[in-house]
């Protein structure tokens, strides 16, 4: 079976909202190959509504010159879950998963052969995802600055994780690996 795998930027204070605000500073050196890494063993896009729009708009417009991921979020077939589009708009390969089965639909591509299903951004996807135990990884780079504001990654309920390794970049990011613990 596929994992789904989510990678979100954190500051200390828990923010995972607007990280091109205050993160882009530690996206650099080891911390940058790390991200660039999650997309390695994976090879399906799962976005949110928001950060679909967001990224439809700039990525087909780069390439992984500039950004490293571009070539590969480009080409990649990208699954946008929505309750509010309608057509999944220009960006190649892009599809949409919509309705009253959102999950059923989520399980479905994850027992299709091929590599990791990457979730970047999308904050209120990851938190779906982890309520309703269908996320596999979460990978937190958490970057020694104190946002002051923003979304947080809680959504009200405690759902236990387990720590399953660490590692520390020379800019001062902490990047945690987590799993869901069974519920």
């Amino acid at each position: 079976m596929r994992k789904i795998v989510a990678g979100l930027f954190m500051s200390l204070d828990g923010v995972v909202e607007g990280p091109e605000k205050w993160g882009m500073p530690y996206n650099t050196g080891e911390a940058a190959e790390a991200v660039t890494r999650l997309f390695d063993d994976a090879d399906t896009a799962l976005l949110g509504r928001g950060t679909y729009e967001m990224w439809s708009q700039f990525f087909p417009h780069v390439t992984s010159e500039q950004v490293p991921t571009a070539d590969w979020l480009n080409a990649a077939p990208k699954y946008v879950v929505t309750s509010t589009l309608t057509e999944a708009g220009p960006w190649q390969g892009s599809r949409l998963i919509t309705g009253d089965d959102i999950a059923g639909q989520i399980r479905a591509l994850k027992q299709q052969s091929g590599g990791n299903i990457n979730v970047g951004g999308s904050i209120t996807l990851v938190q779906w995802l982890i309520a309703n135990g269908l996320l596999d990884d979460l990978y937190l780079q958490i970057a020694p600055v104190i946002a002051g504001t923003g979304r947080t990654l809680a959504d009200g309920e405690q759902i236990p994780m387990h720590l399953a390794g660490t590692r520390s970049f020379a800019n001062g990011v902490i990047e945690a690996h987590y799993t869901p613990l069974p519920r």
